[in-house]
């Protein structure tokens, strides 16, 4: 089937990939790109029986992200395995049109390194001045649009010229879709930079709204960008068991991100669980695809461990000063400095020391209620 750009095949075969062979990935990547950047289409996979367990979203995305640039974009592939004997499956691959063109392969194989590519006449090739001039049309266009509605508002209306960083939802309206989201698809989540937002505006927002989503969201979107974990656990008032549900449905899930969880869940199964549960989700870990967690299901194999780890890090410092030091203002406080826009990974590094602090304060407190 011969095609041109922004009219992609409906299927394009792939034949014998293999996700332990680099070349194959790199293939793969191409393929993925090409439709994407020409208007999405679907991929037909031809694999071994043996490996269809491990044809799923998340672990495809983890495999990819190195091979596609920008970063930041997230492909929504969904992977339907089809059963063909003798010892052979074939999975579909939807990728869908990539909304900002284009994107960039690093390591493009026989197209070279930073290779942006299309298909046309039915085969990859390396995109054409045509090509660019027809997406730097597009964002010329969509430019066009919003300096149109400027023109066009209303006299009374109030115009401010603001930054990229600036240029955000109101929380309520951000979460409200985030809400929707989660609920048809809980691998759905806040990125890291939605998470600081709202944790500076945490004054205006109801955690057990929804019938508890947002507060479920908002630990589940965190777990995997850590730096506000804590804080939001601690300003849920969640009890044991519906924390340790969470984790079990965190690992469940299939988003591609878990390398902050392998990180913090042993620290919050500690904080929440009872020594069996602890070793029972330790176990899971254990047994997860996902390298980031098993490694961390090795490092810290017992509820003793994981206690003594969280222990350490409440004997921490920051700038000079022991944590047990700082109110429980000072604390929050110095969490909103870093929260703010361009602190990095400073916030990534510092935030979860002041959070496990705050919060282990609090299970402290609701323990010692308890015991009254």
């Amino acid at each position: 089937m011969e095609t041109t750009l922004g009219r992609a095949p409906e299927v394009v075969r792939v034949e014998a990939v293999d996700l332990d062979d680099d070349e194959a990935r790199v293939r793969l990547g191409v393929e993925i790109a090409a439709l994407a950047n020409s208007g999405g289409g679907r991929l037909a996979v031809g694999i071994s029986a043996d490996d269809g367990p491990r044809w799923n979203s998340a672990e495809l995305a983890v495999l990819l992200d190195p091979l596609i640039a920008p970063d930041r974009l997230e492909l929504d592939v969904t992977v339907a395995p089809v059963e063909l004997p003798p010892g052979r499956a074939v999975v579909e691959i939807d990728v869908p049109r990539c909304d900002d063109p284009p994107l960039v392969v690093t390591d493009g194989g026989p197209h070279g390194p930073h290779a942006v590519v299309v298909r046309r006449n039915g085969r990859v090739e390396p995109a054409r001045r045509v090509d660019h001039l027809r997406w730097r049309q597009e964002l010329r266009y969509r430019l066009l649009q919003q300096f149109q509605m400027l023109v066009e508002a209303p006299e009374s209306a109030l115009v401010r010229v603001v930054g990229g960083d600036e240029v955000r939802d109101e929380p309520s309206f951000l979460l409200s879709r985030a809400v929707d989201l989660f609920r048809q698809r809980p691998e759905k989540l806040l990125d890291g930079d939605d998470l600081l937002y709202l944790f500076q505006h945490r004054r205006t927002i109801d955690l057990a709204a929804a019938g508890g989503l947002v507060g479920e969201l908002l630990v589940h979107s965190a777990l995997r960008r850590r730096a506000t974990l804590f804080f939001w656990l601690a300003f849920a008032q969640l009890d044991g068991p519906a924390v340790h549900r969470l984790l079990r449905e965190a690992l469940a899930m299939t988003d591609r991100d878990k390398s902050d969880m392998g990180t913090v869940l042993p620290l919050v199964a500690a904080l929440y669980l009872g020594e069996d549960d602890y070793q029972a989700l330790i176990a899971e870990m254990g047994a997860s695809r996902y390298a980031h967690l098993a490694s961390a299901a090795q490092e810290l194999p017992t509820w003793a461990s994981a206690r003594q780890a969280v222990e350490e890090r409440r004997r921490g410092e920051l700038d000079g000063r022991p944590l047990g030091r700082l109110g429980d203002d000072e604390l929050i406080e110095r969490a909103v400095e870093l929260a703010t826009p361009g602190s990095g990974t400073r916030a990534s590094r510092r935030m979860p020391l002041l959070g496990m602090e705050y919060l282990a304060r609090r299970l402290d407190d609701r323990a010692r209620a308890s015991s009254a």
